[in-house]
């Protein structure tokens, strides 16, 4: 069967991107540079801010210079002028462009001098990896085991070291490293293709290797990749085990019979944990008969038993039998908070606070983890739950309710109005020992991340940032929040503050970026500008290149679709979704689509905020289920997606911390928000 030896595409990404990327990012960020008229006008707010010797300015106008001759690879050129840049931090950058776009075997020295020279750079462990791909390619590899470092390696480039083993008379080494590399649960990229081609023809791969794959897929739920193993198998004992195991796992009416037949396998209870939780979605009884039945032959671990648990808790509540679902929730609240961080209980309090159960909210409160219980929205529920109470509880009430109206978040804002109090802003400025600072900001990759950013290569800035920053403690974090704030490159200092959990300076953690321009497109569109600024701080923390993985752009994250149909409507000038990323285009289009909700929801903006990150038709869709008889906060606590209900609740949270440093102080909500929910 020769299509055995074909991998599935992999669901590992490499994390580096394709060979030319680099050389795209550069060629492509020059041309837009040169080509787009608004260039010479970029914010200045996002340069970073001038603290090096005088001639840094000369210095990056040669560096454009130089970008140029790439982008002509003029690399006679480049290289002259290279040297007037040897001790600018991106002069690295220049040689590795020269040395990718020109290689060959005969540059072997060149490339082993940059490796050795630039170590402990993002740049060597790239040029290694392209170096890599070009020797595999060629068939060179004797000079592909020199080069191969096995601690920068990704499943590719070990399939291919492997290889070069088995090419080099190493052929036992490159045997055993492929069967490592094919016994897994998921599928190999392409460049293993070849090796494991090498193990089919030397018969290498038998029952043992492809039951141990097949049992692995089939935990991870890859069930095209058990499936596909499957044709490794020649025995036939083996092939009606595989079969026993897969309807065991997909079918709760083979249950019986795949317990019977495999009770003793090694996975045996990870595959039976997986079929009752499976079971428990739908038919939460069965799923309780099995498991009684499973007990007798197998023992779960307590991993598999807080899931199982969770599984049958939600499932016998959506059949209505609740009582049955409590039960069991508080037998194993132990093993649910421990193994769960206590999910499903929350998700129980949810429940109760939907039917508005006051005593209910407080049981299952109560039955949270002690350090869970400490968060700041499950000590709101308690004060609200308290409400309910007598009056004799009142002072208990009160003394919670003040203790909370110390945090500075939603559910702490929200404790400080029922005082009628100030919020507490609990602003503490940042302080950086000059020693560290200085140590901090002579760190080569620092540099460099600095002056990429400056020069708006973002994807880079990150790379050299993160492995500058890799090894960092916490005064190092402080330092470097100091350094990127002074920078203006918002999203590393807000980053750094949150490594070294130092949250209490307001004014790096909320910063007033690109303020000229936010205020004007919140003024045009007539949406407050601590709002606007609360959105774009959560997200993109300001950002303007961000590109999220569903492919919404810049500073508010404005999905493409979105953009074109609100410049449209609103008369605003666009063109493709490259002008997102251009603060001029991005806010307008941003702030009024923004509006168009608030106008949708009733000038909401609890509405408006969830509509922004869900969808508006979503959120139609849970006021309708509502029937607007549900209090705001319980509502918000009650949204079904936990990335919009932390949306939500951190966006008010910042419209109040932004509204403080404008100076505008306005309440986190409304009066009509509050009481009013369409």
């Amino acid at each position: 069967m020769q299509s055995r030896n074909t991998e599935k595409p992999s669901s590992q990404k490499e994390t580096r991107r394709s060979d030319n990327h680099l050389m795209l990012a550069i060629l492509g960020w020059t041309l837009w540079f040169f080509a787009t008229p608004s260039a010479a006008s970029l914010p200045v707010s996002n340069a970073p801010v001038e603290t090096q010797h005088a001639d840094l300015t000369e210095q990056r106008a040669l560096y454009i210079k130089a970008l140029r001759m790439v982008d002509q690879r003029n690399w006679r050129g480049l290289r002259s002028l290279r040297e007037e840049l040897s001790d600018y931090p991106l002069y690295p950058y220049l040689q590795y462009a020269d040395l990718t776009a020109n290689m060959s075997v005969p540059r072997r020295a060149e490339i082993t001098d940059y490796l050795d020279r630039n170590a402990d750079s993002v740049l060597a462990y790239r040029l290694r990896s392209k170096w890599l791909r070009y020797l595999a390619k060629r068939g060179q590899w004797t000079n592909y085991l020199t080069y191969y470092r096995d601690e920068e390696a990704t499943t590719a480039r070990r399939c291919q070291f492997h290889i070069a083993q088995y090419h080099r008379q190493q052929r036992a080494a490159a045997i055993a490293g492929g069967l490592e590399l094919w016994t897994v649960e998921n599928s190999q990229p392409r460049q293993c293709n070849a090796l494991f081609d090498i193990l089919i023809r030397h018969d290498k791969i038998d029952d043992q290797h492809a039951w141990q794959r097949f049992q692995l897929a089939l935990l991870a739920g890859n069930y095209s990749l058990a499936r596909y193993t499957r044709n490794f198998m020649t025995a036939p004992a083996t092939r009606r085990r595989a079969e026993t195991f897969y309807q065991l796992d997909r079918k709760a009416t083979s249950f019986n019979k795949g317990l019977d037949s495999l009770a003793d396998e090694p996975q045996a209870a990870a595959i039976v944990a997986r079929s009752l939780r499976h079971t428990a979605a739908r038919n939460p009884q069965q799923a309780i008969k099995n498991w009684q039945r499973a007990q007798q032959r197998i023992t779960l671990t307590d991993t598999d038993t807080a899931a199982l648990i969770s599984a049958l808790v939600k499932g016998l509540i959506k059949v209505g039998d609740q009582q049955q679902a409590d039960i069991y929730l508080q037998q194993h609240s132990a093993i649910i908070n421990t193994h769960r961080d206590g999910d499903v209980i929350e998700w129980r309090i949810r429940h109760a606070l939907k039917a508005q159960n006051w005593p209910d909210v407080l049981r299952w409160i109560d039955a949270l983890s002690a350090k869970r219980q400490q968060r700041s929205a499950w000590r709101y529920w308690r004060i609200r739950s308290l409400e309910n109470r007598p009056q004799s509880e009142s002072n208990h009430r009160l003394q919670l309710t003040r203790e909370l109206a110390l945090e500075r978040d939603f559910y702490g804002f929200l404790a400080s109005e029922k005082l009628q109090q100030k919020y507490s802003f609990n602003h503490r400025p940042l302080q950086v020992d000059e020693a560290t600072s200085a140590r901090v900001s002579a760190i080569p990759a620092l540099l460099r991340a600095r002056e990429l950013y400056f020069h708006e290569f973002i994807i880079e800035a990150n790379r050299e940032w993160h492995a500058a920053t890799r090894e960092f403690v916490q005064v190092e974090w402080l330092a470097a929040a100091s350094l990127t704030h002074q920078w203006q490159w918002h999203s590393r200092a807000i980053m750094a503050m949150a490594r070294a959990q130092y949250w209490d300076d307001i004014v790096i953690r909320f910063p007033l970026a690109y303020q000229t321009s936010l205020v004007r497109a919140a003024q045009s569109s007539g949406v407050a500008s601590a709002t606007l600024f609360a959105i774009a701080r959560q997200e993109s923390a300001f950002e303007r290149r961000a590109t999220s993985s569903a492919g919404a752009i810049g500073l508010l994250q404005i999905m493409p679709a979105t953009a074109r149909e609100t410049a449209r409507k609103f008369a605003i000038p666009y063109r493709n979704k490259m002008q997102l990323r251009a603060i001029e285009t991005n806010l307008p289009i941003g702030s009024q689509y923004y509006k168009s909700l608030l106008r949708r929801f009733d000038n909401n903006r609890i509405l408006a905020t969830a509509a922004y990150n869900a969808g508006p038709d979503r959120v139609a869709k849970w006021l309708a289920r509502s029937r607007g008889e549900l209090p705001f906060d319980i509502w918000v606590e009650l949204i079904p997606f936990k990335e919009t209900r932390g949306y939500v609740t951190n966006v008010l949270m910042y419209s109040a911390i932004y509204s403080h440093r404008l100076g505008i102080n306005t309440p986190m909500l409304q009066a009509s928000e509050r009481e009013r929910l369409l």
